[in-house]
Protein backbone atom coordinates (compact mmCIF):
# COMPACT_ATOMS: atom_id res chain seq x y z
CA UNK A 1 0.00 0.00 0.00
CA UNK A 2 1.52 3.47 -1.19
CA UNK A 3 2.44 5.70 2.24
CA UNK A 4 0.52 9.04 1.03
CA UNK A 5 1.31 12.23 2.64
CA UNK A 6 -1.25 14.27 4.82
CA UNK A 7 -1.90 16.71 1.76
CA UNK A 8 -2.39 13.91 -0.73
CA UNK A 9 -4.83 11.76 1.42
CA UNK A 10 -6.65 15.87 1.75
CA UNK A 11 -6.78 15.86 -2.05
CA UNK A 12 -7.89 12.46 -2.49
CA UNK A 13 -10.68 12.97 -0.17
CA UNK A 14 -11.93 16.03 -1.32
CA UNK A 15 -15.99 15.61 -3.50
CA UNK A 16 -13.94 18.45 -5.77
CA UNK A 17 -10.76 19.83 -6.26
CA UNK A 18 -9.15 22.62 -8.41
CA UNK A 19 -6.24 20.60 -8.81
CA UNK A 20 -5.01 17.51 -10.43
CA UNK A 21 -2.38 14.92 -10.17
CA UNK A 22 0.13 15.20 -12.81
CA UNK A 23 2.71 12.55 -13.62
CA UNK A 24 6.48 13.74 -14.50
CA UNK A 25 8.59 11.79 -16.56
CA UNK A 26 12.71 12.02 -16.72
CA UNK A 27 14.42 10.40 -18.94
CA UNK A 28 18.22 10.57 -18.03
CA UNK A 29 20.28 9.25 -21.60
CA UNK A 30 23.86 9.32 -21.37
CA UNK A 31 24.52 12.93 -22.51
CA UNK A 32 20.63 14.69 -21.82
CA UNK A 33 18.07 14.55 -19.47
CA UNK A 34 14.17 15.11 -20.85
CA UNK A 35 11.68 16.28 -18.55
CA UNK A 36 8.32 15.74 -19.80
CA UNK A 37 4.76 16.29 -17.84
CA UNK A 38 1.24 14.59 -19.10
CA UNK A 39 -0.17 17.79 -18.76
CA UNK A 40 -2.02 21.25 -21.03
CA UNK A 41 0.77 23.42 -19.68
CA UNK A 42 4.34 23.68 -18.46
CA UNK A 43 4.58 23.16 -14.87
CA UNK A 44 8.01 23.76 -12.20
CA UNK A 45 8.92 21.48 -10.27
CA UNK A 46 11.76 20.38 -8.12
CA UNK A 47 13.57 23.77 -9.37
CA UNK A 48 13.10 22.17 -13.16
CA UNK A 49 10.73 22.95 -15.58
CA UNK A 50 8.85 20.21 -17.24
CA UNK A 51 7.53 20.35 -20.32
CA UNK A 52 4.06 19.58 -21.17
CA UNK A 53 4.11 16.94 -24.07
CA UNK A 54 1.79 14.21 -24.83
CA UNK A 55 2.34 11.17 -23.23
CA UNK A 56 0.93 7.82 -22.88
CA UNK A 57 1.73 5.28 -20.46
CA UNK A 58 0.35 1.62 -20.44
CA UNK A 59 -0.35 -0.69 -17.80
CA UNK A 60 2.27 -3.18 -16.69
CA UNK A 61 2.55 -6.41 -17.89
CA UNK A 62 3.45 -10.00 -16.13
CA UNK A 63 3.27 -13.39 -17.24
CA UNK A 64 3.36 -17.04 -15.81
CA UNK A 65 6.84 -17.69 -17.29
CA UNK A 66 8.59 -16.02 -14.36
CA UNK A 67 9.85 -12.11 -17.01
CA UNK A 68 10.56 -9.28 -15.63
CA UNK A 69 7.63 -7.12 -15.67
CA UNK A 70 7.70 -4.09 -18.26
CA UNK A 71 5.12 -0.94 -19.32
CA UNK A 72 5.38 0.60 -22.73
CA UNK A 73 5.73 4.15 -22.01
CA UNK A 74 4.81 6.34 -25.86
CA UNK A 75 6.26 9.35 -26.26
CA UNK A 76 4.70 11.90 -29.15
CA UNK A 77 6.72 11.43 -32.43
CA UNK A 78 4.83 14.38 -34.35
CA UNK A 79 7.41 16.65 -34.53
CA UNK A 80 10.71 14.43 -34.69
CA UNK A 81 12.01 15.94 -31.58
CA UNK A 82 12.15 13.08 -29.59
CA UNK A 83 13.26 10.71 -32.63
CA UNK A 84 16.61 13.16 -32.30
CA UNK A 85 17.34 12.15 -28.98
CA UNK A 86 17.21 8.22 -29.93
CA UNK A 87 18.78 8.60 -32.71
CA UNK A 88 21.46 10.35 -31.45
CA UNK A 89 22.02 7.89 -28.05
CA UNK A 90 21.84 4.38 -30.22
CA UNK A 91 17.83 3.68 -29.08
CA UNK A 92 17.82 4.99 -25.26
CA UNK A 93 18.62 1.23 -24.54
CA UNK A 94 19.45 1.23 -21.13
CA UNK A 95 18.59 5.09 -20.28
CA UNK A 96 16.86 5.36 -16.64
CA UNK A 97 13.14 6.97 -16.97
CA UNK A 98 12.42 7.96 -13.23
CA UNK A 99 8.58 8.69 -13.02
CA UNK A 100 7.03 10.78 -10.57
CA UNK A 101 3.71 11.54 -9.75
CA UNK A 102 3.05 15.00 -7.88
CA UNK A 103 -0.46 17.33 -7.25
CA UNK A 104 -0.75 20.76 -9.28
CA UNK A 105 -1.60 22.32 -6.15
CA UNK A 106 1.52 21.41 -4.06
CA UNK A 107 4.35 21.69 -6.64
CA UNK A 108 6.26 23.46 -3.62
CA UNK A 109 6.85 20.18 -1.77
CA UNK A 110 9.67 18.53 -2.51
CA UNK A 111 9.16 14.82 -2.01
CA UNK A 112 6.44 13.72 -4.61
CA UNK A 113 3.69 10.74 -4.46
CA UNK A 114 4.80 8.44 -6.23
CA UNK A 115 8.51 8.01 -7.39
CA UNK A 116 9.67 4.61 -9.10
CA UNK A 117 12.89 3.79 -11.54
CA UNK A 118 12.87 1.87 -14.69
CA UNK A 119 15.28 1.34 -17.61
CA UNK A 120 14.70 1.33 -20.89
CA UNK A 121 14.90 -2.01 -22.89
CA UNK A 122 13.67 -1.48 -26.08
CA UNK A 123 12.80 1.18 -28.54
CA UNK A 124 10.29 1.75 -31.22
CA UNK A 125 9.55 4.42 -33.51
CA UNK A 126 6.58 5.23 -36.20
CA UNK A 127 5.61 9.10 -37.17
CA UNK A 128 3.71 9.20 -34.41
CA UNK A 129 4.90 7.38 -31.33
CA UNK A 130 8.30 6.96 -29.84
CA UNK A 131 7.47 3.51 -27.66
CA UNK A 132 9.52 2.77 -24.94
CA UNK A 133 9.68 -0.65 -23.26
CA UNK A 134 10.32 0.31 -19.78
CA UNK A 135 11.49 -2.91 -17.54
CA UNK A 136 12.99 -2.57 -13.42
CA UNK A 137 16.34 -0.37 -13.70
CA UNK A 138 18.24 -3.97 -12.28
CA UNK A 139 18.15 -6.97 -13.72
CA UNK A 140 17.93 -10.61 -12.04
CA UNK A 141 19.99 -12.19 -14.05
CA UNK A 142 23.05 -10.58 -12.89
CA UNK A 143 25.06 -12.06 -10.53
CA UNK A 144 24.68 -10.86 -6.91
CA UNK A 145 27.00 -10.51 -5.30
CA UNK A 146 29.16 -9.30 -8.33
CA UNK A 147 31.97 -11.11 -7.28
CA UNK A 148 33.43 -14.38 -6.71
CA UNK A 149 35.50 -14.46 -2.59
CA UNK A 150 38.11 -17.54 -3.16
CA UNK A 151 39.79 -18.71 -0.35
CA UNK A 152 43.35 -18.93 -2.36
CA UNK A 153 42.99 -17.06 -5.78
CA UNK A 154 43.98 -13.37 -6.30
CA UNK A 155 41.21 -11.73 -8.72
CA UNK A 156 43.66 -8.84 -9.38
CA UNK A 157 45.65 -8.41 -12.72
CA UNK A 158 49.59 -9.12 -12.13
CA UNK A 159 51.54 -6.01 -11.15
CA UNK A 160 48.12 -3.79 -11.46
CA UNK A 161 47.13 -1.24 -9.13
CA UNK A 162 45.13 -3.18 -7.28
CA UNK A 163 48.31 -5.80 -7.35
CA UNK A 164 50.48 -3.65 -6.43
CA UNK A 165 53.48 -5.41 -7.20
CA UNK A 166 56.41 -3.51 -8.46
CA UNK A 167 59.41 -6.05 -8.14
CA UNK A 168 61.39 -8.40 -10.40
CA UNK A 169 58.97 -11.41 -10.71
CA UNK A 170 57.50 -11.97 -14.16
CA UNK A 171 54.87 -15.06 -13.01
CA UNK A 172 52.21 -15.03 -10.83
CA UNK A 173 49.86 -17.92 -10.09
CA UNK A 174 47.38 -16.30 -8.29
CA UNK A 175 47.56 -18.09 -4.88
CA UNK A 176 48.73 -16.61 -1.29
CA UNK A 177 51.51 -19.19 -1.63
CA UNK A 178 53.17 -17.06 -4.89
CA UNK A 179 52.06 -14.06 -2.99
CA UNK A 180 54.04 -14.51 0.09
CA UNK A 181 57.25 -15.79 -2.36
CA UNK A 182 57.01 -12.10 -3.36
CA UNK A 183 56.45 -10.61 -0.19
CA UNK A 184 53.21 -8.85 -1.44
CA UNK A 185 51.02 -10.94 0.43
CA UNK A 186 49.43 -7.69 1.92
CA UNK A 187 47.98 -6.93 -0.92
CA UNK A 188 46.49 -10.59 -1.49
CA UNK A 189 42.89 -9.69 -2.99
CA UNK A 190 41.80 -13.69 -1.83
CA UNK A 191 39.46 -14.36 0.95
CA UNK A 192 42.08 -16.76 3.14
CA UNK A 193 39.83 -16.49 6.42
CA UNK A 194 36.99 -18.06 4.37
CA UNK A 195 37.08 -21.56 6.09
CA UNK A 196 36.34 -25.13 4.35
CA UNK A 197 36.21 -25.29 0.33
CA UNK A 198 38.30 -23.23 -2.00
CA UNK A 199 35.48 -20.95 -3.18
CA UNK A 200 32.52 -19.47 -1.60
CA UNK A 201 29.86 -17.35 -4.43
Amino acid sequence: MLDLSAVAKLEKNKVSSTGAWLVLFEIQFQGATIRLVSNNENVTWGGEEWIAFPVELGEVTEDSKGELPQLTLKVSNITRSMQQYVEQYAGGTDAIVILRVVHSEHLDMATPEIEEYFQIKKTNTDAHWVTFTLGPDYTMTQRIPANKYMKNFCPFKFKGIECGYTGPGMECNKTLGRCRELGNSVRFGGEPGIPGVPTYV
